[in-house]
């Protein structure tokens, strides 16, 4: 069984909620719904921010000009 490497919440094979990560290696990182969410912003800019080994380091956030 698979866990989300964000918050640890058990993943079951019958949630398709989940959100799926494709890793470079081939495997795929399966990401709870709740982090998929407070993450999107990540997402649609196709950077990675979860891994099966640890969350990817906090991207800095830049100041208004």
């Amino acid at each position: 069984m698979d866990t989300c490497p964000l918050c640890a919440l058990p993943h079951t094979p019958g949630d398709l909620a989940w959100s799926s990560q494709h890793e470079v290696d081939g495997s795929i990182t399966r990401i709870c719904p709740t982090c998929t969410r407070a993450q999107l912003w990540l997402i649609e800019a196709g950077l990675t921010f979860a891994t099966p080994w640890a969350p990817a380091a906090p991207v800095p956030s830049r100041r208004a000009a």
